[in-house]
């Protein structure tokens, strides 16, 4: 066996520096480049940056196991009560069914006219009104109104929601004492969670369907609860910085821009090429309940393993040309949400959210012009602090 694991070369640069988390592609081609699977110095995880690999692993839920935490620290992985993303079996399949139910296509299809009048109206107000932060007057604008009136919330809180996710995918890296302040709003929103309850939730929303649920049997208060965090710790950023990267990807390529205004049924193509070009999500973890097999090095039962997403969307095994954003690619297969059963269960919100903010574009606008964005450095997700953006109007056509 040691001379199988000696297979797995090792990485040297820390991929939470915040450097790398700035500017991460060049790390995730040489890790690439070492081969199928490699081993972090920082933390201690095994790493897997490849296409293929990533799909088999998020495909292989009994074998790689997500119920002991998806982070890199025993503080962020430490059981806090049920929940969707860190579960395996029957308790995720319970959680997840639950929290589906209003998230699947047809659900989400009454909503799509709202959700279109509201990015719509505030586009139509930045649109040749002079250079403005897209991130703060376009892609923040559907995120916090959408979850907080369809999930049914109550005020308190709402306004807090944005800090808490961000805190949550933060947390995700490996402990340092200098991130404990997030652990403190992880504990908050918690809190705000565990206060809720059939009589402080709105009726007919999604947080009502979750208590309407413990009273026909299918969950505990405790999984309720759970389950309700999915629809506020991990449904905001993630779509935000979405939206900044599509804007921005369009913007800086305005032969990708005009195809799109020339032919608007490509809006769903655009947003999934922008998924696979920059995903939000940089990485979860797995734990190996058994030796796991990739290619020809065997992970042992026990160890951490790294999945790195938007890596494994710029691996061109899978995807030609892969740096380039191509609006006409067929970007179907890209892992931006996972694969297989721990698959994210907003897709279809969040796609929903930048099409139709994508359609009011193309209405409303007629060239993009973006600034240099600021980059983030959260651990979690990979996206824009600040974009600057101008708008100018249509011609008629």
């Amino acid at each position: 066996m040691d001379a199988v694991l000696a297979r797995a070369p090792v990485y040297g640069p820390d991929l939470f520096h915040p450097d790398a988390l700035r500017s991460p592609f060049g790390h995730y081609q040489a890790l690439r480049d070492l081969g199928p699977v490699a081993r972090l110095a920082h933390p201690d995880v095994y790493v897997l940056s490849r296409y293929d690999e990533v799909r088999d692993a998020l495909r292989a839920p009994d074998a790689l196991i997500s119920g002991k935490g998806v982070g890199f620290s025993d503080e962020f992985n430490t059981p806090g009560g049920p929940n969707v993303i860190q579960s395996d079996g029957d308790l995720h399949g319970r959680l997840k069914t639950e929290v589906l139910r209003p998230l699947n296509i047809g659900a989400l299809r009454p909503h799509r006219p709202l959700l279109k009048e509201m990015i719509a109206a505030r586009i139509g107000e930045l649109v040749g009104e002079g250079p403005f932060d897209a991130m703060t007057e376009i892609a923040r604008v559907l995120p916090p109104r959408a979850i907080s009136f369809l999930v049914g919330l109550p005020e308190d809180g709402r306004a807090r929601m944005l800090d808490w996710a961000a805190a949550a995918f933060n947390a995700l890296g490996p402990f340092d004492r200098t991130f404990t302040s997030d652990f403190s709003l992880l504990a908050e929103a918690f809190g705000y969670i565990r206060n809720q309850s059939r009589d402080t939730v709105r009726e007919g929303s999604w947080a009502r369907a979750l208590f309407d649920a413990v009273d026909a049997g299918r969950l505990s208060e405790a999984e309720a609860r759970g389950a309700l965090s999915a629809y506020v710790v991990p449904s905001l950023d993630t779509t935000i910085l979405a939206k900044g990267h599509l804007l921005h990807l369009l913007a800086r390529n305005p032969d990708q821009w005009r195809l799109l205004r020339e032919d608007p049924a490509l809006v769903p193509n655009a947003v999934l090429e922008s998924l696979r070009h920059s995903s939000v999500l940089r990485w979860f973890s797995r734990v190996a309940a058994k030796d796991y097999a990739s290619g020809e090095v065997f992970i042992p039962q026990g160890e951490r393993v790294m999945l790195i997403y938007p890596s494994a969307n710029r691996d061109e095994r899978r995807f030609p040309d892969p740096d380039r954003f191509d609006i006409r690619r067929d970007a179907r297969s890209q892992l931006a949400f996972g694969n297989g059963t721990h698959m994210c269960g907003g897709q279809h919100l969040a796609r929903l959210e930048m099409e139709v903010m994508l359609e009011a574009l193309v209405e409303s606008c007629e060239t993009m012009e973006a600034g240099e964005p600021e980059i983030g450095a959260n651990r979690g997700l990979y996206g824009f602090t600040r974009l600057p953006l101008e708008l100018m109007p249509a011609t008629a056509r």
